[in-house]
């Protein structure tokens, strides 16, 4: 549990510093003044300023910001750092800004598919299905099972076929493999995959990797819209929604395969916050994108006071969800 638990937040920093080290690097390079980088929500823990920046580390570790000098339209045009004021910039400059945290969200995963391909995945067998009434099924197996202590299919295979009529443990669950089985059931009554990867030189992972991070993000956007389409009907989508305990659960499952798999996790949850922060929620970066984008249709500035209302109430809105998801997974959890 606590090498979980360590896993965790190293994940989380790995996502939530990458993300605002985007935003961060991008404000840098325009000459803005960044007043703080932080990790995590409040309270803090603990904060030391270096040159214009406070560096701070907070006790909540679901999140993180970065504080750009005029962000929120609050300083006045007379201010001595007037000119490196955020919202006194152009609209490119903003929306760049705004962008660089998920592009940094995309580079994470692309970079952890590249590793993956470089050092290629283990031989490792899964259960992709599992036939009602089977000796697999009687036992507990379900699809997304790994069968330990096996390379292949087929030493799994002869395993099973040498040991039929009689009581094997696999899992440390017992079960008797059928003598003479259905049609196309097999003697345990499961289907299973082989995981392996062979390793990949560098160029062809980075190329490979590629793909595989915009196939990934194109199966999260239609993922989402079976979410979205199920709040609206009772679909089974949104229920598979995880939070930060669902997430911590996948963790420990993932840290338990090997490191390799670890890496597939990061990919796939940096390329998910890549969409997530895209969305056009108030106080999610999509949400921002969307003012500077009204911003230039209308082709005046926006109140700052109701932008800056907008974002509290996406945030908020953003913490019931996040509150909502979490309570799900505990009900998940305890049954």
């Amino acid at each position: 549990m606590l090498l979980t638990a360590f896993i965790f937040i190293a994940v989380l920093a790995i996502l939530i510093l990458g993300h605002e080290l985007g935003h961060f690097v991008a404000a840098k390079i325009f000459r803005l003044r960044v007043d703080e980088f932080a990790f995590g929500f409040p309270p803090k823990i603990f904060s030391k300023k270096m040159g214009e920046t406070t560096y701070t580390l907070n006790a909540i570790p679901f999140g993180g910001f970065v504080k750009i000098h005029g962000e929120n339209g609050a300083e006045e045009a007379e201010d001595k750092d007037a000119s490196r004021a955020f919202h006194l910039q152009s609209a490119w400059k903003r929306g760049l800004v705004m962008v660089a945290g998920v592009v940094m969200n995309f580079l994470i995963g692309w970079f952890a598919f590249s590793a993956i391909f470089m050092m290629g995945i283990p031989h490792k067998l899964y259960i992709t299905q599992v036939f009602p009434g089977s000796p697999a099924a009687v036992a507990g197996f379900e699809p997304g099972d790994a069968i330990a202590g096996f390379e292949t299919t087929g030493d799994f295979i002869s395993f099973i076929n040498a040991n039929a009529g009689k009581t094997v443990s696999i899992n440390g669950k017992e079960l008797v493999p059928r003598i003479n089985p259905p049609v196309n059931e097999g003697k345990m009554g499961i289907a299973l995959t082989d995981a392996y990867v062979a390793p990949l030189g560098p160029i062809e992972s980075f190329k490979q990797s590629f793909v595989k991070s915009f196939e990934t993000l194109k199966s999260i956007l239609a993922a989402l819209g079976e979410i979205v389409k199920s709040a609206f009907t009772g679909g089974e989508a949104l229920k598979e929604v995880a939070g930060p305990v669902g997430i911590f659960k996948i963790v420990g499952s993932a840290s338990e395969l090997g490191f390799v798999y670890l890496l597939q996790l990061l990919a796939l949850l940096s390329l998910n916050l890549t969409i997530f922060n895209l969305l056009p929620i108030p106080a999610l970066d999509g949400g921002r994108l969307l003012f500077v984008l009204i911003e230039k249709i209308a082709g005046r500035k926006l109140n700052a006071k109701y932008e800056n209302f907008a974002n509290l109430a996406g945030f908020c809105f953003l913490m019931l969800l996040v509150l909502a998801v979490t309570v799900s997974d505990i009900f998940k959890l305890t049954g």
